[in-house]
């Protein structure tokens, strides 16, 4: 059995950076947490989705948060002893292609923005190499277990903002930040045939596309510095950026209105089943 569905959510409430905070929330309350749930979160970094999935199981469950960069760690562990669920949680330096656990270990396996385009072409609809990833997820999850996924569609400000500066540069530069991307796109057809090909059943897919609202022009534009970081390495020239700020401050009039500066990003959900 498949399912597909779509829905439009605005406004978000969410303010600025946020949207990471609002997606794991989405994750978190779509995915399907049985109350003593053993949960492993994929690129965890400090835990945002894997804390927020570990409140369904009501102090019954624990969860696992792995990720190959761990500078995200003590804040994820400070959260955890904040609302007091360090006792319920553990985070591990793990590469997801080489999970160690046994088999048949977790009710529930979370994975947010993780991508896949290392070994799926979402242009042709194809692999490009093994998915040894869902492999090893498809081995560790219990028989029954759930498997969630969530990709990038579109984020329409990096989109707008990487439009507007190739525009503005000479032409001798532009050719730097063509074919630069400064995040994953994916689509929900081949999240389905990822899925698919590793065997699991009862696919489901939900897009989303929120409204986030930066309330300033300078808390946009910090955001974007760190959002489309790969674009602004290949501007050298300070006085260029600053030109550029001046005007895509006067072109972003465009996207205000009484809460700040409003943009939508669009995300793709993905759950599966392993058969029992």
């Amino acid at each position: 059995m498949e399912e597909y569905w779509a829905r439009l959510v605005e406004p978000s409430g969410q303010l600025g950076s946020d949207y990471w905070n609002y997606f794991a929330e989405r994750m978190a309350a779509l995915a399907t947490i049985p109350k003593d749930a053993v949960i492993l979160d994929i690129g965890t970094y400090d835990g945002n989705v894997l804390l927020k999935a570990l409140k369904k199981t009501g102090r019954h469950g624990f969860g696992v948060g792995i990720d190959i960069y761990e500078g995200g760690f003590q804040d994820g562990l400070a959260e955890a002893k904040k609302v007091g669920w360090e006792e319920f949680v553990s985070f591990v330096h793990m590469d997801a292609n080489a999970l160690g656990f046994p088999p048949d270990t977790f009710h529930a396996v979370l994975s947010n923005f993780v991508g896949w385009d290392h070994c799926f072409d979402f242009k042709r609809m194809a692999f490009i190499s093994s998915n040894r990833m869902m492999s090893e997820i498809m081995s560790i999850l219990k028989p029954g277990g759930q498997i969630g996924i969530v990709s990038w569609i579109e984020q329409c400000d990096i989109e707008w903002f990487t439009g507007r500066l190739i525009n503005f540069l000479p032409e001798n530069e532009k050719q730097e930040l063509k074919g630069i991307t400064c995040y994953g796109v994916e689509n929900p057809e081949g999240q389905k045939v990822i899925l698919q090909s590793a065997g699991f059943k009862n696919i489901r897919v939900k897009v989303e596309t929120t409204s986030f609202i930066s309330p300033d022009m300078e808390t946009w534009w910090r955001q974007m510095k760190q959002a489309a970081n790969s674009c602004f390495r290949k501007v050298s020239d300070p006085k260029t950026l600053e030109r550029f700020k001046e005007r895509v401050q006067a072109d972003l009039q465009q996207f205000k209105n009484p809460e700040g500066i409003r943009f939508s990003k669009t995300i793709s959900i993905a759950f599966g089943t392993k058969p029992k």
